[in-house]
């Protein structure tokens, strides 16, 4: 029998001091995204991870630009600040922590929110998402397994994107914008946003909530 393992919503990440968007950001240019990698992380991840997540936002007419490090002096129309945290090889070993031998949540991703604003800065763990498909990851070919961790990845970062373009910490009810979410979900050939979240994302004001694992 499968063991779902799920992606349930956990506290939401604040970050005092934090400035807050833009009321009137033009909606005209690319949704830029300042990728903070883990230096380990290979080059075919984190070129799935920016497949996976173009592929999940085009529908909504989003064109994405990314960057790995700013200046200071950049002028962005929508920005997202995304940083990669945990160990990022694919293939590093699997700790287990506290939480998750008691079946406890972790987060796979959070966005930072200030006195109930949804902030444009995220991150995704790393360790969290391969602790959560690491079983079905194992599973498949040892050759797909960079693209499939960042297909993993990519979505876990379009999931915090929906909250931070939507400005809105709720969810949807069907696709990439549930709450709950499985490893077979993550590491699916194809993923989507609802059609009605797609409309949403369509016509966003900017561009959160946290993404968490819990195994049982």
């Amino acid at each position: 029998m499968h063991c779902r393992s799920a992606l349930l919503l956990a506290s939401l990440w604040g970050m005092a001091g934090a400035q807050t968007p833009p009321d009137s950001p033009n909606l005209s240019g690319p949704l830029t995204i300042v990728l903070h990698g883990n230096a380990a992380i290979s080059a075919a991840t984190l070129n799935a991870i920016e497949r996976e997540v173009e592929s999940l936002v085009e529908p909504s007419s989003i064109r994405v630009a990314w960057t790995s490090s700013t200046t200071g002096a950049e002028v962005y129309d929508r920005v997202a600040v995304v940083r990669l945290r945990g160990d990022c090889r694919v293939g590093a070993p699997l700790v287990m922590t506290t939480r998750t031998e008691k079946g406890g949540s972790e987060p796979l991703g959070q966005t930072q929110v200030v006195d109930g604003e949804v902030l444009p800065f995220a991150a995704v763990h790393c360790d969290a998402v391969r602790r959560l498909i690491g079983r079905d990851l194992a599973l498949q070919p040892s050759y797909e397994h960079e693209d499939l961790f960042g297909r993993a990845l990519g979505r876990v970062l379009a999931h915090e994107l929906y909250h931070i373009l939507l400005r809105s910490t709720r969810h949807g009810t069907q696709g990439l914008a549930r709450p709950v979410q499985s490893s077979a979900d993550l590491l699916a050939d194809r993923d989507n946003f609802a059609p009605a979240d797609e409309r949403k994302l369509s016509s966003s004001p900017e561009t959160t909530e946290s993404f968490a694992a819990n195994g049982r």
